[in-house]
């Protein structure tokens, strides 16, 4: 019975462990709401799997729907635009995703955060806008609520920097040249 329960936790592990640098990122599946996709002006969601946008270099910047949490990691999505990364064809090899966790909106800002996500979507139609209604990456990646995290990974998936708050100066230098060591 206890080898049983400990053979148990350990095939768990993986899943408890969440984002760790040098890993695979765990699989994210987002069914409700998901992915932004752009005809013409108009904005549909189709269900979104992390997974789905591996085979290129990958910043996730995961955000909490709350008030000013767009304005926490604001200097690392400056320094990503000013680095002029390859990411305006759908086939580049770097992309931008931007997780939007509704779940933990409340009336006021759930309504906010879907109109500027397609605000952004509609000005940056390249870039991949993701809502999700029910915190499933959050819980996937075992994020800690009310955060915004930066996860940069590499075409196979594996984690090559994370950080949950708020980046320092040189935390976004280090991002930012790993993505370009990695596009080199």
């Amino acid at each position: 019975m206890i080898r049983a329960a400990a053979f148990a936790l350990l095939a768990l592990a993986p899943a408890l462990a969440g984002v760790a640098v040098g890993q695979k990122l765990p699989e994210a599946q987002v069914a409700d709401k998901g992915v932004m996709s752009l005809d013409g002006r108009a904005i549909s969601y189709r269900p979104w799997k992390a997974s789905a946008a591996f085979g290129r270099v990958l910043t996730i910047y995961h955000l909490a729907a709350r008030m000013g949490i767009d304005d926490v990691n604001k200097a690392y999505i400056d320094a990503l635009i000013a680095a002029r990364l390859p990411e305006t064809l759908p086939d580049s090899p770097y992309k931008t995703i931007t997780v939007l966790n509704l779940a933990e909106a409340n009336w006021v800002t759930h309504g906010i955060g879907v109109s500027r996500l397609e605000k952004n979507q509609r000005e940056t139609p390249y870039a991949l806008f993701v809502a999700d209604e029910k915190g499933a990456a959050r819980a996937a990646w075992g994020l800690r609520p009310g955060q915004s995290a930066v996860i940069v990974v590499d075409r196979d998936g594996t984690v090559l920097f994370f950080k949950e708050g708020r980046l320092s100066p040189e935390e976004i230098r280090t991002a930012v040249a790993l993505i370009r060591a990695r596009l080199e």
